[in-house]
């Protein structure tokens, strides 16, 4: 893989995740029990410390 195809992979990744998180926020909307909001967040705040290290990597990759 060239690093230009490694860069837009990253890109990719990061739009993905970014998405997914979105769409997993929403879910706080709605009337659901502590135990699956402590899930939800706790999924969000993985996902945005994985985004996070995309970035990173993808910095590096400059």
């Amino acid at each position: 893989m060239t690093v230009e195809n490694a860069i837009m992979r990253l890109s990719d990744l990061i739009m993905e995740r970014e998405q997914l998180t979105e769409l997993i926020q929403k879910e706080l909307k709605y009337n659901i029990s502590e135990s699956a909001k402590t899930s939800v967040i706790a999924t969000v705040d993985f996902l945005n410390d994985e985004i996070a290290t995309l970035k990173d990597i993808l910095k590096e990759l400059d």
